[in-house]
């Protein structure tokens, strides 16, 4: 029966991370009710979904849906943040500043799988300070409009020199 049991946990987290944009292995030290409701809280609000797991059929899973996760980022209590990237990146982004007022993170980021990529413990502790899709967008329309809006300035700044030039000639001779 419990081999059973197992293959049916295995299914489930199968399904749960089958077909996502995003999957991120979390650890948690033992939280409070309360501290459990607002975390969850927050994840659902940015779109994502938090399972707790057995971490050895979480690996099975993993493994069976071809997430390629190392077995090292599980250790501990450890769940699943499942979603599409930017709900992910919203979802770490919402955990994180929960943990800003605390004395110490009680939630921390050890493995991540975004859009066919493996982070490491290292790189998953940065995805709270990644930006969005529109922040990049903003970041990658500045960059290119940058130089055009100068040279645009350049360009009409030779006219309007120009003029004042003019302007100031006539202004002294009519002084004169």
């Amino acid at each position: 029966m419990v081999s059973k049991l197992n293959e049916w946990i295995v299914k489930d987290y199968e399904n749960l991370v089958r077909d996502q944009d995003a999957v991120v292995v979390v650890c948690m030290e033992p939280l409070t009710v309360q501290e459990d409701e607002e975390i969850r809280g927050r994840i659902r609000e940015a779109g994502a979904q938090l399972r707790i797991t057995k971490n050895r059929l979480a690996r099975v899973a993993l493994k069976e849906v071809g997430i390629p996760i190392p077995d090292e980022a599980f250790d501990g209590t450890c769940g699943l943040l499942v979603g599409d990237v930017e709900s992910a990146i919203a979802a770490a982004k919402a955990v994180d500043q929960l943990w800003k007022k605390a004395d110490e993170a009680k939630v921390h980021f050890r493995a991540a799988y975004l859009e066919g990529s493996v982070m490491g413990p290292d790189e998953a502790r940065l995805l709270p300070t990644m930006p969005d899709k529109d922040t990049v967008r903003a970041m990658m329309l500045s960059a290119l409009l940058g130089p055009a809006r100068q040279l645009a300035s350049l360009m009409s700044e030779v006219p309007a020199s120009l003029a004042r030039g003019l302007q100031a000639r006539a202004d002294q001779e009519e002084a004169a």
